[in-house]
């Protein structure tokens, strides 16, 4: 690993922590809304891409398997999304 790579981790892994604690303050003052179920799916997404292309290295790496792996966290969000409004936001 080379100095470049591992200051590209911390900036990376830095971006990740300032994601999973915005997520965190958006549902702890926020409650349940569904506009910050919505944006807590996107942070996801983000989180999701970062992960895949600089942890797992696919940044550089093989076309076919970057989209399949990026593919997969879009589905998932997807769906949870549609579930979101199909049956809309369960009140605490």
């Amino acid at each position: 690993m080379t100095d470049r790579n591992r200051n590209q981790l911390a900036r990376t892994w830095i971006v990740l922590v300032a994601i999973v604690l915005s997520g965190m303050l958006a549902v702890a003052f926020q409650g349940r809304a569904p506009v910050v179920a919505s944006a807590v799916l996107v942070l996801a997404l983000i989180k999701a891409r970062l992960i895949i292309l600089d942890f797992m290295g696919l940044r550089s790496g093989p076309a076919a398997i970057r989209r399949g792996l990026l593919a997969w966290p879009l589905i998932l969000a997807l769906v949870a999304a549609a579930q979101l409004f199909i049956t809309g936001m369960p009140s605490v």
